[in-house]
């Protein structure tokens, strides 16, 4: 009777073994493509403004990470959408980096494929705040790209005529007295051309519901990283602003008269594995 006990009991502890060897597996191989594998996802902004449309790559939050050799593997999966623009959003390197060569490397690349906006995320003001390097701005002109910090340019994309500005922050509704965003936001929304915003960090403009103010017509942000860890069937975990499960980690969301491209971002911060969510190259194209 005492054998039988025995060789049930040693038959379950070899399948737990088994179940949890498997798991471990399961999960490492999780993180490694969590880290490494590029996933593509693809939306369709649709306006009635648009008689002929155009494509973008919108790449965020990379963290100074390279996928191969300079980044070749990213730059293959932009090249082979042959884009109109790209837009970079924030957070490219870190704020305590020591290099800056993989960012540049990277916008010399990617100007190659198409023309490159820019806005800053909150590693690079930090970045050049705490290591007193102000010239980074200027690497990434002369690398090519047009950066934009509460700046706003307008350009012709595939015939279509376009304002598109840059922003840090929050961009908050207006208050009692203006600051420095609620006074660009307003210059820049006064137009006739189709608006495009680049802006690092979503939660002012779509979780507080500031886009129900402001006159945008698309935005393009990233900072949340997807929620870090995500669970199946309920999403991200954990974003730096709205804290645990919070309410917008990636995807197309529409606020107030336009709508908002998040993207849950290339890499992840120094010392925080993205698991369960893939790097997210993001292709938008905006048609009629």
């Amino acid at each position: 009777m005492m054998n039988k006990f025995m060789k049930k009991h040693h038959k379950f502890l070899r399948k737990l073994i088994i179940v949890n060897m498997v798991i471990a597996i399961l999960v490492c191989l999780d993180i490694i493509l969590s880290q490494n594998y590029i996933s593509i996802t693809r939306y369709v902004y649709k306006s009635s403004e648009i008689k002929k449309g155009f494509k973008v790559v919108h790449l965020t939050d990379l963290h100074n990470y390279e996928f191969g050799l300079k980044n070749c593997r990213l730059l293959g999966k932009v090249k082979k959408e042959a884009p109109d623009v790209i837009f970079l959003t924030g957070d490219m390197l870190n704020e305590d980096e020591t290099r800056t060569d993989i960012l540049i490397n990277l916008i010399e690349q990617l100007v190659r494929i198409a023309p490159v906006y820019a806005s800053m995320g909150n590693h690079e003001i930090n970045y050049m705040q705490c290591s007193g390097n102000e010239n980074l701005i200027t690497m990434m002109k002369r690398a090519g790209a047009v950066v934009l910090e509460k700046q706003y340019i307008d350009i012709e994309i595939n015939s279509v005529k376009v304002r598109v500005g840059g922003i840090y922050g929050y961009v908050l509704g207006v208050k009692k007295e203006d600051n420095l965003e609620q006074l660009f936001m307003e210059k820049f929304q006064n137009t006739d051309r189709f608006k495009i915003l680049l802006s690092h960090i979503p939660e002012g403009l779509l979780l507080w519901r500031s886009m129900e103010y402001w006159d945008v017509d698309v935005v393009f942000s990233g900072h949340v990283h997807g929620g870090q860890m995500r669970i199946p069937f309920i999403g991200g975990v954990y974003d730096p602003e709205e804290g645990y499960f919070p309410t917008y980690t990636k995807g197309m969301f529409e606020c107030g008269n336009g709508k908002m491209v998040l993207s849950a971002g290339l890499g992840s911060s120094r010392g925080i594995p993205r698991i369960n969510n893939l790097p997210e190259l993001v292709v938008c194209v905006v048609e009629g």
